[in-house]
């Protein structure tokens, strides 16, 4: 029999110690070689694991910050290459990450050596597989019964949605008649005109801005439900469901909402079945949802129809995808017109270049605002609403990264090897756009200007790309033919000085952008 003396056990666990640190050690090498010993960030753990992701930015940790903090040192190591690595020393997986748009597009633009990684697509399907949550084997099945929803007949009908809710908001929050006022919470309303515009358009139920949508289930109205799923996809997705039952009251809520939201649009599954199909001449039959459903229903029997729990999760994602990109993206231009006060003018002057005696404008209006749509690009371009994407080769190749003595950079990436494309540093690359932290509209005007790749690129891009720019443009036209947007400054502050203090309040979590902040609104007086 052995025995152990007191003294044994702290030399056991010293041992233990010594082993488990050599086995991170040997990891973190094995790790150094899958990135071909790129320099880099270096973090306790990976973006990609779930302390990486949870804890807060800082020094030692990436939360979910960790390119926007670090937007001023990375890239600009010895050799300014446009590809370097993060790794993590205690675990995580090991990731490449770019500021290049040409490796965006090489990426992106080829399905058949790259896909999603499982990590990502699992991420994102709190209700199942959607449009947005499947591998290239499955995802053409989605895309065609989502994509007739995005047909060109439903713009117009976005931009009259966006007309009636601007007056409606005005009204509702007693603005209409004040010569000035403050907005007290710019992303809360930009968030609420998202949410009603993709909720009046998408599901065509006519709301007001002081309604709910729908009954309350729960206690809690659809707004309430989706406002807390959203924030929580990722924990509602990855979390063991029996997590969910835990005596905490955050995940209690968070389990509530998700099950009173899966009944919320079952029930308007249910209920637009049952009014049948209706003619295409009906106003009905053109918002997406109808579209949706009319082309499911056109496949029922076959492989290629969706499953009811595959329409909820679709429904769910396409309004998480249109609210986040909107909001975030229109909250970001507004203060940047609001500190930029030159670019504000330019804006002002063309829209009532177009709306004669400040008409309200039409869609027709939409291709005649070139300066109001390049003031949403470089809205996007600085605050991407979504800052990055991830993807992993099915199998072992090359990358060819531009480098600053002309000569491409081949880089070998091993299949399953994930490629962070940073959005905040291909929006940022100096190569890529003059003067990159200026907030320049005019850039846009340019046709050799590199075009945003945000909504992403090739087989894959988003198929909400014109609802968002077409809302965004008609939002931003009706408030700056009314109002003069101003920031609320301190005793002394610069407009650089605030908006540099206002573009250290951000947060990101599906969606990225600046917290809550307020702004001024004076009504201009029209000749």
């Amino acid at each position: 029999m052995y025995s152990f003396s007191l003294l044994s056990w702290p030399i056991a666990l010293a041992g233990i110690l010594l082993v488990l640190a050599i086995d991170r050690i040997l990891a973190y090498y094995r790790g150094l070689a899958l990135v071909s010993y790129l320099p880099g960030e270096r973090y306790f753990f990976s973006p990609v694991s779930i302390p990486g992701a949870i804890l807060p930015t800082s020094k030692w940790n990436p939360g979910n910050l960790w390119m926007w903090s670090g937007r001023g040192r990375v890239y600009k190591r010895k050799g300014g290459s446009e590809i370097e690595s993060c790794l993590g020393w205690l675990g995580g997986m090991p990731l490449l990450y770019n500021n290049s748009p040409e490796v965006a597009k090489q990426v992106l633009g080829n399905k058949s050596v790259w896909d999603k990684p499982q990590i990502i697509i699992d991420s994102l399907a709190p209700f199942g597989p959607n449009v947005f949550a499947t591998n290239q084997a499955d995802w053409p099945r989605h895309r065609r019964i989502v994509a007739p929803g995005f047909g060109g007949g439903l713009y117009p009908a976005v931009w009259n949605e966006t007309v009636n809710t601007y007056y409606d908001c005005l009204a509702t929050e007693k603005w209409e008649s004040e010569d000035s006022f403050i907005m007290p919470n710019v992303v809360a309303i930009t968030s609420k005109f998202a949410l009603y515009l993709i909720a009046k358009s998408g599901f065509g139920i006519d709301l007001s801005w002081n309604e709910s949508i729908g009954e309350k289930i729960n206690g809690m109205t659809m707004p309430e439900c989706f406002e807390v799923t959203s924030s929580s996809v990722v924990l509602l997705s990855m979390l063991p469901r029996w997590m969910f039952f835990l005596p905490l009251k955050a995940l209690r809520r968070l389990r509530d909402a998700r099950k009173a939201l899966d009944l919320i649009l079952r029930g308007i599954i249910d209920k637009r079945r049952a009014e049948g199909v209706v003619s295409t001449e009906d106003q009905r039959s053109k918002n997406i949802f109808s579209l949706l459903l009319k082309a499911n229903d056109g496949e029922k029997g076959s492989k290629a129809a969706l499953s009811d729990q595959e329409l909820v999760s679709n429904v769910f994602l396409l309004l998480l995808a249109g609210h986040e990109t909107t909001s975030r993206a229109l909250a970001g231009t507004l203060g940047l017109l609001a500190c930029h006060p030159t670019e504000q003018q330019k804006a002002y002057e063309e829209v009532m270049s177009v709306l004669k005696k400040g008409n309200d404008p039409t869609f027709d209006d939409f291709e005649r605002l070139p300066f109001i749509q390049g003031c949403f690009s470089e809205g996007l371009r600085l605050f991407p609403s979504s800052p990055a994407m991830i993807r992993a080769p099915l199998s072992d190749t090359v990358l060819s990264i531009p480098s600053t003595n002309g000569e491409p950079l081949a880089i070998p990436v091993k299949a399953d090897q994930l490629i962070w494309i940073d959005w905040i540093g291909v929006g940022r690359n100096p190569r890529v756009y003059a003067a990159p932290d200026s907030f320049m509209p005019s850039r846009w005007l340019d046709p050799t200007t590199e075009p945003l790749l945000n909504f992403s690129y090739g087989p894959r891009v988003c198929i909400g790309k014109r609802f968002a720019l077409t809302e965004s443009v008609g939002i931003l036209c009706l408030l700056l033919r009314d109002h003069q947007i101003e920031p609320i400054l301190k005793i002394g502050q610069t407009l650089q000085e605030w908006r540099t203090e206002w573009e250290t309040n951000v947060d990101s979590n599906i969606g990225f952008g600046p917290k809550p902040f307020p702004l001024k609104m004076t009504r201009r007086q029209l000749a």
